[in-house]
């Protein structure tokens, strides 16, 4: 008992100095269970002595602040965003070739990048070069105040041996924080860290491709749902198999990652976790293997992205927060996200909110962006079994082009064998605008698909325009408003609405050789007020169901 009365008073006590000094988010700090595990162990060594801090608290290195609207331009923030830190870094350069690393792409350098990157920490940080060349390493991982520098024709080449990704290190898989392999670039707990440079990263995703399978990614969510410890979910073998992703950020602050190209990793590839003050500039991204999103920013806060091209096999830019129990356990959300001047050639959803955000989702401005030949343009997903909550969005002029099914899409209903887990309430899609979207070629337009008892509330959508194969379809939704919205489909109707309360159209972009406007159905319909361009409209192009109480559609 004595020597458990003499740990807590220790951890009382680095607890006070962690909320005193701590350069990271306080709520991470004072909630998340994982905040004092190390990061990293050796397969089977698992002791008590995993719950203590795995190192002194960093100190504070030279930064400098962001101011990301005052550019000249005359847009301005629809929320109170914070000023974004940057890194700045001491002009000291460390390359690698200096420390025994051998060109080629044959000779593992993964010692040498180690060393250099020690050794300028222990100087006082700066820049660890990756010079002209081709460069095989297996897991990088950063310390404080480095930039990972890549010069122009340089090619640092990830090994495809799994084993090269061990000890294993704490990660979040999916949303769930696990002891999986390290990621091929990693960092725990640093601040001021940077990948930089016109260089490029190659992770030879395809060589994970087919390890693991399906029901390993499930033992891993029955852990988290039952609430297992953080340091018992232990990955990273053959037999307990999950992917690592690209470049992980975890628990750190003041992030530049800028003018580098990344392709083939073996899942999502550029990762920020439970982080805050990130920039994301001039990057591009080309994956296209499985689950190969091109960033996910999950769990974090302050985050600029611009000025970069995505071609991905998954979703282009995604915003995650944690998946079911252990999501909401942590209970961090994702906020205050910038998306601006960014290009995506190809992916699922060129931006797309969850499906994993236990943790939350609010003030994401995404504006000036062009997509094309993708799947969803602006899509907000979750399960009909998740309690999860997205709020204050907005997306103002994005192209969205050659689109195969809706330019933007927000379902309550999303589900896929990766998406499956335990039930812990419902979603929660309300405050969103769109302004000035144009979709010249989609297959669908505009899908609002809720929940009877979880209606997706205040969307505002105008001055939008949308070639379609097919019309808007809303399902159980609650104050929205389209002005200035022209829809012209292939296939009638115009509308579809079922249970919409407090819908206004101004106006209904009904042309006369359209034989049917608008379908309104379902007996919680009220107050659908669909306003003609100019007189009225025709009866018979309206049509309303049975079960629509009297008096409750207008036109």
């Amino acid at each position: 008992m004595k020597h458990i009365a003499r740990w807590g008073i220790g951890m009382l006590f680095l607890l006070t100095l962690a909320g005193a000094f701590s350069p990271f988010p306080k709520r991470i700090l004072d909630t998340a269970e994982w905040a004092w595990i190390p990061d990293r162990v050796d397969i089977p060594s698992q002791s008590a002595s995993l719950l203590h801090p795995s190192s002194p608290l960093p100190a504070r290195y030279e930064t400098t602040e962001l101011a990301i609207f005052n550019d000249g331009s005359t847009v301005t923030p629809p929320f109170d965003m914070p000023t974004i830190v940057q890194p700045v870094f001491p002009d000291r350069t460390c390359d690698i070739s200096s420390y025994g690393s051998v060109d080629g792409g044959i000779v593992k350098n993964t010692k040498a990048i180690d060393d250099a990157i020690s050794d300028c920490a222990k100087q006082g940080g700066g820049h660890v070069v990756i010079p002209k060349g081709t460069w095989l390493t297996g897991a990088v991982h950063l310390q404080d105040n480095i930039d990972l520098h890549l010069e122009p024709d340089a090619s640092l080449v990830f090994s495809p041996d799994p084993n090269d990704y061990l000890p294993v290190v704490l990660s979040r898989y999916e949303g769930i924080d696990v002891y999986n392999y390290s990621p091929l670039v990693y960092a725990y707990g640093k601040q001021n860290i940077a990948i930089t440079g016109k260089g490029k990263l190659v992770g030879n995703g395809k060589n994970w491709e087919g390890l693991g399978d399906l029901g390993v990614t499930h033992d891993l969510y029955a852990m988290g749902a039952s609430g297992v410890p953080v340091p018992e979910r232990v990955f990273g073998s053959t037999e307990k198999m999950l992917r690592p992703s690209f470049v992980e950020f975890l628990n750190s602050r003041y992030i530049l990652l800028e003018d580098f190209s990344i392709d083939g990793g073996p899942m999502w590839t550029l990762h920020p976790t439970y982080s805050r003050d990130i920039v994301v500039r001039n990057v591009s991204v080309i994956t296209d293997g499985q689950n190969n999103d091109g960033l996910d920013i999950d769990s974090s806060q302050n985050v600029l992205v611009e000025n970069s091209l995505f071609n991905t096999n998954d979703d282009a830019i995604a915003i995650k927060s944690g998946k079911a129990q252990d999501g909401l356990k942590v209970g961090i959300p994702t906020e205050n996200v910038i998306i601006r001047n960014n290009v995506v050639e190809g992916g699922h959803g060129g931006i797309a909110i969850g499906s994993e955000i236990a943790g939350g989702v609010h003030n994401v401005f995404g504006y000036d962006c062009t997509m094309r030949g993708i799947q969803y343009g602006i899509r907000l997903k979750a399960l009909a079994t998740e309690q999860v909550s997205a709020s204050d969005l907005w997306f103002r002029n994005i192209i969205a082009d050659k689109v195969l099914f809706d330019t933007i899409q927000m379902t309550m209903h999303y589900g896929s064998d990766q998406a499956e887990g335990e039930p812990t309430g419902v979603p929660v899609f309300k405050n969103i605008y769109f302004s000035g979207i144009t979709s010249p070629r989609t297959r669908g337009s505009i899908e609002l698909d809720a929940l009877e008892s979880s209606p997706i509330q205040n969307v505002t959508i105008e001055n939008t325009d949308i070639t379609a194969g097919t019309g808007a379809t809303m399902n159980n939704v609650i104050d929205i408003t389209l002005k200035s919205v022209s829809i012209k489909p292939k296939y009638e109707p115009l509308f579809t609405i079922t249970n919409g309360r407090n819908v206004f159209i101004d106006p209904l972009p009904c042309t006369a050789p359209m034989k049917i406007c608008a379908t309104i159905d379902g007996a919680l319909t009220e107050s659908v007020s669909l306003k003609p361009k100019t007189g009225s409209l025709p009866q018979k192009k309206i049509r309303i169901g049975a079960d629509v109480p009297d008096g409750q559609v207008t036109y």
